[in-house]
């Protein structure tokens, strides 16, 4: 069929190639539902450009189970068959990424590289995806990935794959259906009512050609009528052949054929001749998929299940010997064949891991946990333990939590003391990710006592560290030191390095949350990503940063967190750590809403809880985050947010989640007059903070309580300097947040000095556009009888998009002209520094990253002409 109507998406390719071509890649995301054109799209560019470029294609296949990286391993192929990762070895994904990355960027002339129907995708190749995507723009490359959208749900794997793609990386191209008058067009050259053909084909090309096609009498009700309609008049060696082949999603080779059918040639050649069915690199398959699941869902399930055993019986020698796991697993499970499932689904499982396919690998162990009947509880235990930690990688805690308490009760019932241990240590750091620090804890201890402390293995050492961890998430310092200690005495005698660099780290961090042994601290968190960077141990490099990320916060170090944070985040999104580099991510927006920068800070939280996956160690440092900026400016939906997360919080029942959204519900408190803590939550924060050496919690819980709740709450507290009448200490104590960078900190203190402090005070909330702080402080210094209070947000700050000041807007039209700092500096009779720190402002409102890219973004803001 001619392409009709496609002419704007071949341009959008080209221009997209243009760009390629002089030396930047680009992806393309073509979308469309099933038979819409994508392929014939992607056949007609691909022909424009055979003379101009490189073109390697790959398809994901259908398969129950996914083969891991089928449309790499495709084009690997075409490529450089010293690619091909060596099969006596585990594959080290990065590494092959990698090598074919460099292979593409050494290509004499521009690529073109095709994934085609990605929606059926396993993990693996999502991670490719997002790597190679991430990195187009080094290479002459134009990467265009085809995907049914009506097949990707929110809750897809796809989705988060785009979300994490760079915005100015790829184009988003959807194909749309045919207008009804270009199928009216089509049918009156058939002889056909155009009318009739739209209403059924809704316009989608496939249908509209098969509708027309000559072997399909008259105007069928649907397209599935109309397939059957063609399949029941064949004869019934040729429906034997269609029978088979649409039970095999990926096709069938001749030569498998030549066993299956005898005389096949003769009963294919009339199917071939009308292109119903294609015969390509000597496998057949369907010319649309359509046309497969038609014929397969019209088959009896006693006939679908005897052909898929025909398949088996045949072949199964074949599959076995070319090391086809995958095949055998679809086939075997649609023929109830559950011995060979529990045979092969394994093998496959461990596969798809070794490639980083880890939502494959846990769908492969619990087919086989499903398909198993025995008694044999040594091999329920070994897929019990196996699916548990799949699921524990692919968040699915829940699923992860079930499995390993199944397994406990196995190794309970063999009275097996050391996988005991294990089975409560893995329970504990499960339920730690659940957010539940009661059972946590409560499976810690349990580890340890079925262990014993006094035992010499790695399982100790481990539910040690494990303890120490806790204890330190926990901030009792002393006892993660303790048991962090005892961890690492072990972990050096059984020459343990991933244990050694587990307990490092949590006694490292224990180190640094006190400011006289913060040194110490890093020095032994350095070492415990030294061993991890050293050793591969992704997980532990990447909580390591995490500590020196969000320990650095917390001591108000933010330079160091600052370089922490980008070297943590790189690290992890190079291996598509993807939720550990959202754990830091909610540390990032944590440090940018204390040094002012909320526009940031509020669109990296906003991100990561677009994201529904994610569990509440993310979703509440998130969502206070976004309700704080939202209370301090005033926007009604702040209280709902932030009472979520205080409930979040005090079941994870750890300082750091509990703090943070306590304070801010203490600031709503303030604020607004409505009172909205109870009296049980300060109870329960005090009781956490009387056992912990948590000094900044206890400064930020006290300063808040006396602030707003001093008449109701009659306990001890920590600081003097935070009583609320003593003024004096607490403009004074304002000057270390001044020091730090964390302006609204500072200026919410120095609001409790003299008229000077409060005018200075309301000045900076003025500028962080904390417009219902900003109108609380005018009102408290109007009633308290002072003048010439400042003005809120000038009329010129309101009228750009941006929000910038009239200095800033001044600043902004000389650099249009531009002139240097200097320059600027002596037309507006203000210091050179001075300067310096409008433009740094300006660029930060604008999201620019020099000077000309926000003079260029203010001209289309229409900010400036």
């Amino acid at each position: 069929m001619e392409l009709i109507e496609r002419n704007k998406f071949l341009a959008s390719l080209e221009a997209s190639f243009e760009k390629v071509v002089e030396g930047e890649g680009h992806c393309v995301l073509l979308s469309g539902e099933a038979g819409i054109g994508k392929t014939s799209l992607i056949k007609a560019f691909s022909k424009q450009k055979r003379n101009d470029c490189d073109i390697y294609q790959g398809t994901c296949d259908s398969l129950f189970t996914p083969r891991p990286l089928a449309p790499l391993y495709d084009i690997i192929g075409q490529i450089n068959n010293d690619l091909w990762p060596n099969d006596d070895q585990a594959v080290d994904r990065v590494k092959m990424f990698s090598k074919l990355f460099n292979e593409l960027r050494n290509q004499d002339k521009p690529t073109l590289v095709i994934f085609e129907d990605i929606h059926w995708a396993d993990e693996a190749t999502l991670d490719f995806i997002k790597f190679f995507a991430r990195r187009i723009a080094q290479i002459r490359c134009l990467f265009i990935i085809s995907y049914r959208d009506n097949e990707v749900n929110a809750q897809h794997p796809l989705r988060n794959v785009f979300g994490q793609l760079p915005p100015d990386s790829f184009t988003t191209l959807q194909l749309l259906p045919l207008s009804r008058q270009a199928v009216e067009a089509l049918a009156t050259e058939k002889g056909y009512s155009g009318e009739d053909v739209y209403s059924i084909s809704g316009g989608n090309p496939f249908y509209v050609n098969e509708i027309l096609a000559s072997y399909s009498p008259g105007i069928p009700e649907n397209i599935k009528d109309s397939i059957l309609a063609l399949y029941n008049t064949l004869d019934d060696k040729i429906k034997s052949v269609w029978s088979a082949l649409s039970v095999i999603p990926a096709g069938f080779e001749i030569a498998y054929l030549e066993r299956m059918e005898a005389k096949y040639e003769t009963v294919i050649e009339g199917c071939l001749l009308a292109k119903i069915i294609v015969l390509d690199n000597g496998v057949i398959f369907f010319k649309h998929e359509l046309y497969r699941r038609t014929i397969e869902a019209s088959l009896s399930p006693v006939l679908r299940v005897a052909l898929n055993k025909k398949i088996l019986d045949l072949f199964l020698g074949d599959f076995e010997k070319n090391q086809e796991i995958e095949r055998i697993i679809h086939h075997a499970k649609n023929a109830n064949e559950h011995q060979l499932v529990i045979k092969y689904a394994p093998l496959a499982a461990g596969q798809a891991a070794a490639l980083g396919a880890h939502i494959e690998s846990a769908r492969l162990y619990y087919m086989a946990i499903s398909s198993y009947s025995g008694d044999d509880k040594g091999v329920l235990a070994k897929l019990y333990e196996c699916y548990a930690y799949e699921c524990y990688l692919t968040n699915q805690l829940k699923e992860a939590i079930t499995y390993q308490e199944k397994l406990l009760a196995i190794r309970q019932e063999q009275d097996d003391k050391e996988q005991m241990g294990n089975s409560f240590r893995f329970l504990s750091r499960l339920w730690w990710f659940e957010g539940n620090h009661k059972q946590s804890e409560h499976y810690a201890y349990r580890a340890i006592k079925a262990l014993g402390e006094h035992s010499s293995s790695k399982a100790t050492a481990m539910a040690f560290s494990n303890m120490s961890q806790l204890k330190m998430l926990s901030d009792q310092n002393a006892l993660s030191i303790f048991w962090g200690e005892k961890a690492i005495t072990l972990a050096k005698e059984l020459k343990d390095d991933e244990t050694l660099s587990h307990a490092l780290n949590n006694v490292g961090s224990a180190y640094l949350k006190v400011p006289a042994s913060k040194q110490q601290g890093i020095d032994l968190l350095m070492t415990s990503l030294e061993i991890a960077l050293k050793k591969s141990y992704h997980e532990h490099a990447a909580r390591a940063y995490i500590n020196l990320i969000s320990n650095s916060i917390i001591l108000k170090d933010y330079e160091f967190a600052e370089k922490a944070s980008e070297e943590g985040i790189q690290y992890c999104m190079e291996r598509d750590l993807d939720s550990w580099a959202a754990y830091m991510l909610t540390c990032k927006a944590r440090l940018l809403l204390e040094t002012g920068n909320w526009e940031q800070a509020y669109a990296i939280a906003d991100k990561l809880l677009a994201n529904k996956s994610y569990t509440s160690i993310v979703i509440i440092p998130a969502v206070t985050v976004i309700a704080t900026i939202k209370m301090r400016r005033g926007e009604a939906d702040a209280l709902p947010l932030l009472l979520d997360a205080s409930d979040r919080a005090f079941e994870a029942m750890e300082l750091q989640r509990i703090i943070p959204v306590l304070a801010a519900l203490l600031e709503y408190e303030w604020l607004t007059g409505e009172r909205v803590v109870k009296k049980e939550m300060l109870e329960s924060a005090l009781n956490l903070l009387t056992d912990t050496d948590a000094e900044h919690y206890k400064q930020e819980f006290d300063f808040w309580v006396t602030k707003v709740q001093k008449n109701n709450y009659q306990a001890k507290v920590f600081y003097d300097d935070y009583k609320i009448y003593n003024t004096a200490a607490k403009v004074k104590c304002a000057a270390p947040s001044e020091q730090s960078g964390c302006r609204y900190a500072h200026a919410i203190k120095l609001f409790d000095g003299g008229i000077a402090d409060k005018k200075m005070a309301i000045n900076i909330i003025h500028g962080l556009g904390a417009n219902r702080v900003y109108e609380k402080m005018r009102a408290d210094m109007r009633t308290s009888g002072i003048k010439n209070i400042p003005r809120g947000m000038r009329k010129s700050t309101l009228e750009n998009p941006a929000n910038l000041t009239r200095r800033e807007l001044d600043i902004l039209f000389l650099l249009k002209d531009g002139l240097q700092n200097k320059e600027i500096a002596e037309q507006l009779f203000i210091s050179a520094k001075t300067v310096d720190h409008h433009i740094s402002s300006i660029l930060f409102k604008l999201d620019a990253k020099s000077r000309a890219k926000a003079v260029t973004e203010a001209v289309r803001l229409e900010i400036i002409k």
